[in-house]
């Protein structure tokens, strides 16, 4: 009788955000209350039910405001996290009516993250994500109800599909593979079904279309892993850019590493994404499932330390890592990416203020979260101590300390690899670029010092012509600027700030 009362009112409701980005305000701690009859629940729970949607009705409360979306489905999601205590689950908003959206989605991952005492983890890994300019990922937390019961805090983690890759590269009609273990892009030959029989586990594929699935087509997907394990030589770089985005993958392998997120490509063969651009004839890199970063481990390795020029699992092949890191440029470029994400993302100054503010926002939702405690018995006194110090076999290090060793770790295994960015070095006494090379944006930093005071730049060709203007003011945080629209080449970068002019050289890649 109480979910039909609740079932009426609903329809009565009008929706308030449909057009608004509440669901990922991750400035605060949002309500998501899911109800469905009480039958269902326990079938789905005991059932563990992850192929198919059971109807549910989904409230979705920012403070005082509410709304309401009926027929809405619901399920278990995850492979392993199935039998955790704490599940994880995805709401579709269009499963039962077709084409439907909610404030732009159609579904929602909400993940327990159960194995992180911190429970921050995966939403910190995005954060450094999107400061590297990679495609935008949003992740917020939000406190999670089935039928009035307290589930417990949760990640709600945006989905990866035609919403989204719209959103990020406007064209959603490529093919998109989801590619988890073992999915190594070694070639087996040009048979397609050879590679759509390598399988993830009894229902999925490794390497798993997600969109077009009717035509099933895996010939470019083919094309790729058949390029990608030529022998390499000088013609090799010209091979590869014409069909893979090599950027996307450098970043994506230097941001694993500074967050030591291990489950991946470059050491696990899992948990990526390949999207067949459309618009550029090239495909798209990308990580997804990224838990296990920032001192997890569950195969007894030191991730802090470990050499960020040898990620891979020794004695397996990784052409996607390797073949690309064998190209002198191509492993330049990686290690300036490396460089940079180490020294102003993941560094101590800009990291530290971040995790404190996410610790602290989500405090009062875990505290209360019983689920939290059932799967590893982590005490609230656990998910304090999770961002300073070991928990567990599992936890060797809290977030803080790892970031401070894999910081030291990185800098002296790649110290005299990468380029000199400092301008000091130039006789720029105020100023810090980076990377260099680079092929897309360049990054200026000011001093302390130099907070607020106006700076004017120019940017000249070795012909001396003036390309780029502009003036900002200096803050704590970087400076983008974009060189996209330049040709590959060395530049010339002048500053003007306190009547001093001073310059100094960075080169734009052909990557």
């Amino acid at each position: 009788m109480k979910y039909l009362l609740h079932l009426l009112l609903c329809f009565l409701a009008a929706p308030l955000f449909s057009q608004s980005n509440a669901l990922y305000d991750d400035t605060k701690v949002s309500e998501i209350r899911i109800f469905l009859p009480e039958d269902s629940l326990a079938y789905m729970l005991y059932e563990l039910v992850n192929d198919h949607y059971l109807p549910a009705t989904f409230v979705f409360a920012d403070g005082p405001l509410r709304d309401t979306v009926v027929q809405v489905g619901i399920r278990l999601r995850g492979n392993t996290s199935l039998n955790a205590q704490k599940k994880s689950f995805k709401i579709s908003f269009n499963e039962f009516v077709s084409g439907r959206k909610y404030q732009g989605v159609k579904k929602l991952n909400l993940r327990g993250s159960h194995n992180d005492p911190t429970m921050i983890r995966e939403k910190l890994f995005y954060e450094v994500w999107n400061k590297a300019d990679m495609p935008r990922r949003r992740i917020a937390f939000v406190k999670l109800f089935i039928n009035d019961e307290y589930k417990g805090l949760y990640s709600n983690v945006e989905e990866i599909d035609k919403e989204w890759l719209e959103d990020v590269y406007n064209v959603d009609t490529g093919n998109l593979y989801k590619c988890t273990y073992p999915a190594d892009l070694n070639y087996i030959g040009d048979n397609q079904e050879a590679y759509k029989n390598i399988m993830n586990n009894p229902e999925t594929r490794a390497y798993d279309l997600t969109t077009n699935e009717t035509e099933d087509n895996y010939s470019r997907l083919v094309d790729l892993i058949g390029i990608l394990n030529l022998p390499v030589n000088a013609n090799y770089p010209t091979y590869i850019s014409t069909i893979l985005n090599v950027e996307s993958v450098l970043k994506s392998f230097a941001i694993d590493v500074a967050t030591g997120n291990w489950d991946d490509y470059f050491y696990n063969k899992n948990n990526y994404y390949l999207y067949d651009n459309p618009a550029t004839g090239r495909f798209e890199y990308f990580t997804f499932d990224t838990d296990n970063t920032f001192g997890v481990d569950w195969v007894n390795r030191d991730w802090a330390q470990r050499n960020c020029l040898a990620w891979h699992k020794p004695g397996e092949a990784r052409p996607l890592a390797t073949k690309l890191l064998a190209v002198p440029a191509y492993r330049e470029q990686f290690i300036s990416y490396l460089d940079s994400i180490t020294r102003y993302t993941t560094c101590h100054d800009s990291i530290f203020p971040r995790i404190d503010v996410l610790h602290n926002l989500i405090t009062p939702a875990a505290s209360s979260d019983i689920y939290r405690t059932l799967d590893y018995g982590y005490s609230i006194g656990d998910f304090h101590d999770g961002f300073t110090q070991t928990i567990d076999g599992h936890t060797p290090y809290g977030i803080k300390p790892f970031l401070s060793v894999r910081y030291d770790s990185t800098l002296s295994q790649i110290d005299g690899l990468v380029g000199n960015t400092d301008l000091t070095a130039k006789g720029l006494t105020y100023f810090y670029t980076f990377p260099n090379p680079t092929s897309d944006w360049l990054y200026i930093q000011a001093e302390a010092k130099l907070s607020a005071q106006p700076i004017d730049g120019s940017v000249y060709d070795k012909e001396g012509r003036l390309l780029l203007h502009w003036k900002w003011n200096a803050t704590a945080d970087p400076h983008r600027v974009s060189i996209q629209a330049l040709p590959p080449g060395l530049y010339q970068l002048h500053l003007k700030t306190k009547g001093v002019e001073q310059a100094a050289s960075f080169v734009k890649s052909g990557l």
